[in-house]
């Protein structure tokens, strides 16, 4: 019979080749119905947000719950501190090791991903500090005085830093952590809360980095996390969508801007529920929508 053997193999191989490419299609396609949308919308409601600048030199820290975080959150921008002198020196906290990607057991990954972070540390100009903790087996105590250690070592004026504004554990629990340890120094550096996957949205974006001329460099870091590409991917899109909110040309980095104080009252709320960006582009709009309450409140939170 025809559909027997080889022959159904093969057809069933195609029919799926065709699916995908159908999937992929449609969600380019609803991509740039998105971008118009948020286009439409910068233009309705004129956001007025604080452009980024530098004044050299800064001493800036990124703190990264994982080996990626910080190129999906920031990498632009660390490119640019960088061009106009600023010191700029990467903390990844955690070793990636769970993740589950080229089929690796959890030493090899994290040797992996140690790597990866070598290599877009490099490109990107910043001194990394590889903080080796096993992901998910490292306690709070030991993640404070590693922090604490950092910014006593560094005295950083500038920390960008992950929030509870996000759906994954480890970045919630870093970001908590963070919190703490702020609250027991005296210390007092500009916290600017970078996105992941889960977008801050114009409620709580208060500064804006145009990085429409560093498309090459951004991409270049991405591929520097081998492992992680299908992660990184709607990291790209979310930059589009700001800079079309935003009314910029081409790709933008948003961050909400804060001082010690306020990151630590936001970090002390109970823990709400987000939606991350898919790969495909089919579900955007509820990534702004589910969490907008909890937003809504942290702009309320003083």
């Amino acid at each position: 019979m025809w559909f027997e053997g080889d022959s159904w193999s093969r057809r069933a191989s195609a029919a799926r080749a065709l699916m995908r490419a159908a999937n992929g299609l449609g969600s380019r396609g609803v991509e740039s119905l998105w971008f118009a949308s948020a286009a439409a919308a910068g233009r309705v409601f004129q956001p007025n947000v604080r452009r980024w600048t530098s004044s050299p030199p800064e001493r800036v820290l990124v703190i990264a719950p994982h080996p990626d975080d910080e190129a999906a959150g920031c990498a632009g921008t660390l490119i640019r501190h960088r061009r106009a002198g600023d010191i700029v020196r990467l903390a990844v906290v955690t070793d990636g090791s769970r993740s589950r990607a080229l089929g690796f057991d959890k030493t090899a990954m994290a040797e992996q991903r140690e790597r990866e972070a070598a290599a877009a540390a490099a490109h990107l100009g910043a001194r990394l500090e590889w903080m080796a903790f096993r992901e998910g087996e490292w306690s709070d105590p030991e993640g404070r005085e590693a922090i604490d250690r950092l910014l006593a070592e560094m005295d950083p004026t500038i920390v960008y830093a992950p929030s509870n504004i996000d759906f994954h554990p480890e970045h919630r629990r870093v970001a908590e952590v963070l919190a703490a340890t702020l609250s027991r120094c005296r210390r007092k550096p500009e916290i600017r809360i970078y996105a992941v996957q889960v977008p801050l949205t114009p409620l709580l974006t208060n500064m804006v980095s145009d990085v429409s001329d560093l498309e090459a460099s951004i991409r270049f870091v991405f591929g520097c996390y081998a492992s992680q590409q299908g992660s990184l991917l709607s990291s790209l899109r979310a930059r589009r969508y700001a800079a079309c909110f935003y009314q910029g040309n081409g790709l933008a980095e948003g961050f909400c801007t804060m001082p010690p104080d306020l990151y630590i009252a936001r970090h002390s709320r109970p823990l709400a529920r987000f939606k991350p960006m898919a790969v495909r582009a089919w579900t955007d709009p509820l990534t702004l929508i589910v969490g907008m309450t909890e937003r809504i409140r942290w702009m309320n939170t003083t």
